[in-house]
């Protein structure tokens, strides 16, 4: 968006259709459409309330303190309420990632930002919440977030998608005893990539092809083997840490073929990633503060799950009977065996 001297970029949702204020009521939609629209981009731009000031007065725009005002309480009002939405009581699939960042409160620091992506057992997406951390991940940072998640009322997940975090491991197996949990291939890949030499993965790469596309998770934990074996002489420590984790690595084999690349990786929730890197770049490298930062990605959210309403992943919706087995079967079944 142009207008004369102040250059905007609009956010735009996966889809690829303009920027649409999804969050504002119907009062808000019926007056001053564009003056709402326009205010909205330059709040997600990071302008503060006295650049839009400037910014409007330079191009002879009436400037009204209270509609910044109101929109501004309103975007903060309903950002409090999403931070403690009750949640649904079941999801399929639960993928959560972090971003790395750098923010400006009273001085500059590194910051993660975590995000929580569900997918219910019709195969519908919805971004579930984010946490803005100081410093790097802890046990304790992953505690908060399970328990955040479980008091907002989210209880039964059959399936949990991350990242090797320091503490995720743990926490999963004892706050969500009966889900399973798949550790990113993709990471588990260049991560082997950065450890071993270009032949000694060249050695095992027929074994991780082997492991991704076998038949079931008895026929990968083999082909797992193998590649443990062939590295443990010159990467023991690396080949304990694959075997500890062989049944995290091939999760995903267990649920229906046509599931399966939807829930191997972490991609799901790094494309949402990318839309946090976009914002970063526009306010010039890193936020300037929680306030922008909690600002501009709230919007985005809403507008992701806005254009996600009544459209679930095609592979996962001709699923959804497997996945409520499943489901019954982890969840459901053991409560009729304790009854």
């Amino acid at each position: 968006m142009a207008i004369g001297k102040l250059n905007l970029k609009v956010p735009r949702v996966r889809s690829g259709s303009g920027f649409r204020p999804a969050l504002l009521p119907e009062k808000w939609k019926r007056f001053d459409k564009n003056m709402e629209n326009l205010l909205l981009a330059m709040l997600t731009n990071g302008y503060s309330k006295s650049e839009i000031e400037r910014s409007l007065k330079s191009l002879n725009i009436p400037y009204s303190e209270e509609r910044l005002d109101e929109l501004t309480s309103l975007i903060h009002d309903r950002f409090e309420v999403y931070k403690t939405s009750d949640l649904p009581n079941k999801m399929f699939a639960v993928f959560i990632d972090a971003y790395h960042a750098k923010m400006r409160d009273d001085k500059m620091k590194e910051i993660h930002i975590f995000t929580a992506l569900g997918i219910d057992l019709e195969g519908n997406k919805s971004i579930l919440g984010f946490w803005v951390n100081d410093g790097s991940e802890s046990k304790g940072t992953w505690s908060d977030i399970f328990q955040d998640l479980i008091n907002r009322g989210l209880k039964r997940v059959v399936l949990f998608v991350t990242d090797d975090f320091p503490g995720v491991k743990e926490i999963i197996s004892k706050l969500y005893s009966l889900a399973d949990h798949q550790l990113c291939w993709v990471h588990f890949t260049r991560n082997l990539r950065r450890h071993l030499s270009k032949a000694e993965y060249a050695e095992i790469k027929e074994d991780l092809y082997m492991a991704k596309n076998s038949k079931n998770e008895k026929d990968g934990e083999k082909h797992l083997e193998d590649l443990c074996n062939k590295i443990k002489v010159k990467h023991k420590d690396l080949a304990e840490r694959i075997e500890d984790r062989k049944d995290n690595y091939l999760a995903f084999l267990k649920y229906p073929e046509g599931v399966r690349k939807h829930i191997y990786t972490t991609n799901a929730i790094e494309s949402i990633n990318a839309g946090l890197e976009y914002i970063r770049h526009e306010l010039g490298g890193y936020f300037p503060s929680r306030n922008a930062l909690e600002t501009n990605y709230f919007i985005q959210i809403e507008n992701l799950n806005d254009g996600w309403q009544r459209r679930p992943v095609p592979a996962l919706k001709a699923s959804t009977y497997e996945l409520r087995q499943i489901y019954t079967m982890k969840y459901e079944l053991e409560e009729w065996e304790n009854d």
